[in-house]
């Protein structure tokens, strides 16, 4: 196993925590009522699907097998 891909399967760990969390405040916009609050949510929900593009990215980038097989 190379580096990379430790690196890359780390990467793709943290990008799934990443999914968790996203499905966590689609949760709460379903629970929370005041409209400024839920303003808040979906910002949040915007930059964790921004984190999580680029963690995706990331994963492609050391991800030697992915990168093998689009050559």
């Amino acid at each position: 196993m190379s580096n990379n891909f430790s690196i890359a399967a780390a990467i793709a760990a943290n990008n799934e925590d990443e999914q968790e969390a996203i499905k966590g405040y689609y949760q709460l916009l379903e629970l929370i009522t005041d409209p400024a609050d839920q303003a808040v949510i979906k910002e949040i929900i915007s930059d964790e699907k921004n984190h999580s593009q680029l963690l995706n990215d990331m994963v492609l980038k050391y991800d030697t097998n992915i990168a093998a097989a689009e050559d």
